[in-house]
């Protein structure tokens, strides 16, 4: 039997929504770390079992923290304009929703969901590509390239994977010294550049990339992109 509590989340009106928005704020504010059912239960002012009657545990609960994020990730506007348009407008909205929360994103890229959010947020991708008359199987392979550099990008950009250089420009000079100091020719070339990076212009270069590579594949036009897409200056 799940272990209830004695009532006063009963009585304070708590729901699973409630629940599970005060997680999000949490989680904003102290990161995934530090978050325990029994830290949540004191921020609402209730016993830890009463959480119980909403959650069946801490995974169940971030599952549905996962869920909720996803829900809000607005693609209104995703399902106008050329292939191209579209593909563009759905990264975007999606980067948009991870930096709005920047903590608690990561929950969303890194926890399989089969919910209702998941699966309309995979049609809506997949639909950006309509026009194209893709086969089925190489469909899903151009969603699952375009994913893979979406999330990898966000995770990084989030603090959460590898990154070679250092995205705050008064640190640029240090690692240039250290890329130069290797004593490789190549590194030495590209130290101005890889010492330094700007979230924006990595992320829009890269769907670039990705689009125009879509675009040669199945032989046809290239719109261009966003003309700053591909401006990049070294450190200075």
């Amino acid at each position: 039997m799940k272990p209830r509590g004695n009532g006063r989340g009963r009585r304070l009106g708590l729901t699973r929504d409630k629940v599970i928005a005060a997680a999000v704020t949490m989680i904003e504010r102290e990161g995934i770390d530090s978050f325990s059912l029994r830290r949540l239960a004191t921020e609402l002012d209730v016993e830890a079992m009463s959480l119980y009657n909403h959650v069946s545990n801490r995974d169940a609960l971030l599952d549905g923290v996962a869920e909720l994020l996803l829900a809000e990730v607005d693609f209104s506007g995703t399902d106008i304009g050329t292939w191209q348009d579209r593909v563009r407008a759905h990264a975007a909205a999606f980067r948009a929703a991870a930096l709005r929360h920047p903590k608690a994103f990561p929950l969303v890229l890194t926890r399989p969901s089969k919910s209702p959010e998941a699966l309309e947020t995979i049609h809506s991708a997949l639909t950006c590509f309509d026009e194209l008359g893709l086969p089925p199987e190489e469909l899903v392979h151009t969603l699952r390239s375009i994913s893979a550099y979406i999330v990898g990008t966000i995770m990084r950009e989030l603090g959460h994977s590898i990154s070679l250089g250092t995205w705050d420009p008064s640190h640029a000079p240090r690692r240039i010294e250290e890329l130069t100091a290797t004593g490789d020719p190549l590194l030495a070339t590209v130290a101005p550049y890889l010492a330094v990076g700007d979230h924006d212009i990595e992320y829009a270069y890269g769907i670039e990339l990705l689009i125009a590579g879509i675009a040669a594949r199945m032989g046809v036009p290239y719109d261009g992109g966003p003309r700053t897409a591909t401006r990049t200056s070294p450190a200075s």
